[in-house]
């Protein structure tokens, strides 16, 4: 099953289109597609009714984030040798954790405002969580996660490297 958010409507993209989720469920479901995560298990067991219904086509550029407000988004630092070197600096022997604002998510080709030419880029792979989960065991994990998507990270290298310490979250807005 995959999941979409089409102009921020949640639909279920099938091999005929996207198909509205509210319509389809005739409002069992919400138009909201953050709203979903709520319901996560009760939706995964409605979805695959929609395997054969007509769908919409989706235009990319109406495409939005699947999870548009997510409640946290967490990111792990320096998480591969090459990147390592490239910053040089050593690679951690712990996870390098750190928050990113809920405000970071955007769509596919939503235009942002970059505050200055050292911003850096790189494309990640970004899970997304569908249930509240609390120290939960490696064997567990994937049952928690309603998704994966890509993300982009961008990074004002300048800034970030000034001072005494890093800055790790560097506010930016949308266009």
């Amino acid at each position: 099953m995959r999941i979409a958010n089409l102009s921020g409507r949640l639909v279920v993209l099938t091999d005929g289109g996207a198909v509205d989720v509210e319509r389809a469920s005739n409002g069992l479901f919400d138009v909201d597609p953050q709203a979903i995560y709520d319901r996560w298990d009760e939706f995964t067991a409605w979805a695959p009714q929609t395997a054969d219904l007509p769908g919409e086509p989706v235009d990319p550029v109406l495409l939005g984030s699947p999870a548009p407000r997510p409640h946290q988004v967490l990111a792990v630092g320096l998480n591969y040798l090459t990147h390592t070197a490239e910053a040089s600096v050593e690679a951690p022997t712990a996870p390098t954790v750190f928050a990113k604002l809920p405000t970071s998510v955007v769509g596919a080709t939503t235009d942002v405002d970059l505050p200055t030419a050292t911003v850096d880029w790189e494309a990640e792979l970004a899970v997304v969580v569908g249930r509240r989960a609390w120290r939960v065991t490696e064997s567990e994990a994937w049952t928690f996660v309603a998704g994966l998507t890509v993300g982009q990270d961008l990074s004002e290298r300048t800034l970030q490297f000034q001072g005494p310490a890093p800055q790790w979250v560097a506010l930016a807005r949308t266009k």
